[in-house]
């Protein structure tokens, strides 16, 4: 398989195709559905998505994924203590959430979207060369997150009005936006494309002279967004890898970091806050006055929540604050899902990604050949923490997710009866090649 992060490589994406089969283009499908979502600005309401949009591209999407994935329907065996069944009953209760829901419609959507991207890896989990067909799905997610995230900074690039937001970044005066991405949100894709880069290097399953550019490609993307999180999930990323490759040199970094913070403490805020008003940089661009108004919601419905994905939707239409009421979520996945699902479903989400991280952190140890896949568990808590990550609906980091939990799961499978056939590769320009080979 070719491994790239470039969009515009079209042998990487037949390859994908070719790895995943069907249940890859559903998930293309899935994602294109969830993610090319676009605001109304007609007064919906907050996070209302366009009505045009649904019908045009968010419906026929999932439809012809349902379709696809019920064309040879296969499921494989799980164990009850997989972590794929703890994802089923966190999307069963989504969809079952429908029948108390504020807003039905919304939620049976979103949770048809959970369910069919479940579907996708459970049907690509079974059978042999299963590790290799999550690695296929792996690269179909990257690859829709670089088009998109490319398609921004594209339109950001020839200064189209709706893809330029006049907020400073990091670097930059300005930064980019999408109508389907903001500038958190392209933050976000660009440091999962670095991560993934530099894991991938970190492992020896891409050469040097092949991981630089992508690198490059990723840091180009993230210098034009709008993210401080980014910045720290980058940050905390690379010195867990530096950690994984070296525990001596990963203190030494850590306390660096930490040496510099304390040093140039003062600096560092400044170029945080930017332009932005100390009262907003404080409240975390009024993050901490919506999740105090969610804390209160969810002492009104403390059980099963209001419906799930529209938990932090009820909020922020009640909080009596104009500014605020413009916000497209809470910025919070555990927010979201205490509010949408109440303490039993916050209780099986937090239990499903505490599980999965010592799971993933463990078989990074013993297959450090895929650290690309296991790297994002960081990612997904920390979108998780600032954004909707995993917890709040179909997006990206549930497709993530879904990556990594399915090769730990297979992982785990292959540990307890040895694998009869292919053995784990590295990538290849060419193709894919034993994991005794030097790739390149």
């Amino acid at each position: 398989m070719r491994f790239s992060i470039y969009p515009w490589n079209l042998k990487s994406w037949r390859s994908a195709f070719a790895v995943s089969g069907l249940p890859g283009v559903a998930l293309f499908l899935i994602l294109l559905g969830a993610m090319l979502q676009v605001e109304d600005l007609s007064g919906g309401g907050a996070g209302h998505s366009s009505a045009t949009a649904i019908l045009l591209i968010r419906t026929p999407a999932i439809v012809l994924a349902f379709l696809l994935l019920l064309f040879k329907p296969r499921i494989a065996p799980m164990r009850g203590t997989d972590l794929r069944v703890l994802y089923a009953a966190f999307a069963g209760l989504y969809f079952v959430s429908t029948l108390w829901s504020e807003i039905p419609i919304q939620t049976l959507g979103k949770s048809a979207e959970l369910l069919l991207a479940g579907v996708v890896f459970f049907e690509s989990s079974r059978g042999e060369n299963a590790i290799a067909r999550v690695e296929g799905l792996r690269q179909v997610v990257l690859l829709t997150m670089s088009l998109l995230g490319g398609l921004a900074v594209i339109g950001f690039c020839l200064r189209l009005p709706a893809f330029v937001q006049h907020r400073p970044g990091l670097i930059s005066s300005t930064t980019a936006q999408a109508p389907f991405l903001s500038g958190n949100g392209l933050g976000y894709v660009a440091s999962a494309l670095v991560l993934v880069v530099l894991a991938e290097w970190q492992a020896g399953r891409i050469r040097m002279g092949v991981a630089v550019p992508q690198f490059i490609y990723g840091l180009a993307l993230f210098s034009v967004s709008a993210s401080r999180t980014s910045f720290g999930i980058l940050l905390f990323s690379i010195l867990m890898v530096i950690f994984k490759r070296s525990k001596l040199i990963g203190v030494l970094a850590v306390s660096g970091v930490i040496i510099g913070a304390a040093m140039f403490s003062t600096e560092i805020v400044t170029r945080l806050q930017g332009h932005q008003a100390s009262s907003s940089f404080v409240t975390l661009s009024g993050r901490t006055v919506v999740w105090t108004a969610a804390v209160r919601q969810f002492e009104h419905y403390p059980i099963l929540g209001v419906g799930g994905g529209v938990g932090g939707k009820m909020v922020i239409s009640h909080i009596g604050n104009m500014y605020l009421e413009e916000m497209s979520s809470l910025h919070n996945g555990f927010l979201e899902v205490l509010t949408g699902l109440g303490l039993v479903g916050f209780l099986i989400s937090s239990y499903m990604l505490i599980l999965a991280t010592w799971r993933a952190w463990n078989a990074w140890n013993t297959n450090p050949e895929y650290a690309g896949t296991y790297v994002l568990i960081i990612h997904v808590w920390m979108t998780s923490i600032m954004s909707t990550g995993l917890l709040g609906w179909m997006g990206y980091e549930v497709a993530i997710y879904l990556c990594i939990i399915t090769n730990v799961d297979l992982v785990m499978e292959r540990a307890r009866k040895p694998l009869r056939g292919p053995v784990p590769v590295r990538w290849s320009s060419q193709k894919l090649q034993p994991h005794n080979q030097v790739a390149g």
